[in-house]
């Protein structure tokens, strides 16, 4: 059995890598590739939002940074009941041909909590190609965690990030044209 591909996405703060996999979604469905995942974009300065790309859902990931509840990760106050949302959702993403998950961090990979499932779901292999979203800082640790010992980092940077959503397309759909593919997610 030929294993799934694991892409690691790292890059400084704010240099765009949730844009890169929200133009990779809009690309892989005007190609009809079945994706999934959780995408997380920055609302304001202690704000984030997460979307469900299976089912096109947006809902607010923190609380306001003044709350006294939920657990403070950075700059962040994480919304609990969100938190549980999107955690359970991720087992709606499989089967799926693309999985992207925005972002992987300290939350998961020091503290075992947030999206940390994920890590677990990628064992199962029922996806051909996933995208991982990491910091620099947690890459080490994050591919100490993969399910496999093959994957890819691709470093997103200010040069780069406007061609990397038509070259990961690329990786998507050589790795699910593959013959021990063409069957997951369709």
């Amino acid at each position: 059995m030929l294993e799934p591909r694991i892409t690691l996405l790292t890059g400084d703060r704010q240099i765009g890598k949730s844009t890169v996999c929200l133009k990779l979604v809009e690309k892989l469905r005007q190609r009809d590739f079945e994706v999934s995942g959780l995408i997380t974009r920055r609302t304001g300065a202690h704000d984030l939002q997460v979307t469900e790309i299976h089912s096109e859902t947006t809902y607010p990931l923190t609380l306001p940074h003044t709350s006294d509840t939920g657990l403070i990760v950075g700059h962040f106050r994480m919304a609990p009941d969100a938190m549980t949302r999107s955690t359970k959702s991720l087992d709606a993403c499989f089967p799926t041909q693309v999985f992207i998950l925005d972002e992987i961090g300290p939350l998961e990979l020091v503290r075992g909590q947030g999206w940390a499932r994920a890590l677990k779901l990628l064992e199962h292999f029922t996806y051909c190609v996933a995208f991982i979203v990491v910091r620099p800082e947690l890459l080490a640790r994050a591919i100490w965690q993969l399910p496999m010992s093959f994957f890819t980092v691709v470093h997103v940077t200010a040069e780069s990030r406007d061609m990397l959503p038509s070259s990961l397309l690329t990786v998507a759909a050589n790795a699910c044209s593959s013959p021990e593919y063409e069957a997951i997610g369709r």
